[in-house]
């Protein structure tokens, strides 16, 4: 059959009843009219002569829901040469790459009335054909993943409820818990200074003055008489009394007069 039979203006708009999502638009295709399919090693690009080429234009991959199409349209006016449904299930047999090239590939185009025919594509550029054969497979790919989550989403909801945990004691129980040691109270004695009975010398309190009377060391009777004046009952020289270490050594262990001033 001819190609003009994907002409078809219901074709056109099987896209009306939903939302429609451009996945690619690349610029530049050729399109080839394929000789027999070859019996065996798949098709080859290099066996399409040269007057096989019958269209030149752009390759739209569009898709609404699970259902995705590649279009052939012309790059000024927009009309539809031929479209390609993508079987999600088998993609290869809707779109078969070449078996000499990966710039090549044999779409399955039809009609919307059960007719179809084989054409070639090629692209002019390896990077169009990169991303035309990735789109695909992510679509693929999407189509798949949704169908596993939708499985999955109604075997829970099909799934029994679980009974629900009983929590309560049952019977006597006695629970234990662990009350700890009460924290010990600070003894203020431990932080009171140490009695003074302890280790440590001592000094003996000083002399005792008397009666509001200075006294004042002095180095022997020579500086006692040295110090005193010539009239008389101005000063007296006294020898001090034996001192509480046993002696008559001040308290610095050496003797030594004391000179009472009056």
């Amino acid at each position: 059959i001819e190609p003009s039979i994907a002409h078809d203006p219901a074709a056109q708009g099987m896209a009306a009843d939903g939302f429609s999502r451009t996945l690619s638009l690349l610029p530049e295709a050729h399109v080839y009219k394929l000789p027999p399919r070859p019996s065996a090693g798949g098709w080859r690009c290099q066996e399409w002569p040269k007057t096989s080429h019958i269209f030149t234009g752009r390759c739209r991959i569009t898709a609404w829901g699970d259902d995705c199409t590649v279009a052939l349209e012309d790059r000024e006016t927009g009309t539809l040469f031929a479209q390609c449904p993508l079987n999600n299930e088998a993609p290869e047999l809707s779109v078969e790459p070449v078996a000499d090239s990966s710039r090549y590939f044999v779409l399955r185009v039809q009609d919307g009335q059960g007719r179809h025919a084989f054409l070639g594509m090629g692209f002019a550029e390896r990077n169009d054909a990169f991303e035309f054969n990735v789109t695909l497979q992510d679509h693929v790919k999407h189509v798949r993943w949704e169908a596993e989550h939708a499985k999955e989403l109604i075997a829970e909801a099909n799934a029994p409820a679980a009974p629900p945990t009983d929590f309560t004691l049952k019977g006597s129980v006695s629970i234990a818990l662990p009350a700890g040691k009460a924290p010990k109270a600070r003894d203020p004695d431990t932080t009171a200074a140490p009695a003074h009975g302890g280790g440590g010398m001592l000094l003996a309190p000083p002399p005792p003055t008397g009666g509001g009377q200075s006294r004042r060391r002095v180095g022997g009777a020579s500086a006692a008489t040295a110090a005193s004046p010539a009239t008389s009952g101005a000063c007296t020289t006294t020898q001090p009394s034996a001192d509480s270490f046993g002696g008559s050594a001040d308290a610095f262990g050496g003797s030594a007069d004391w000179a009472t001033f009056g």
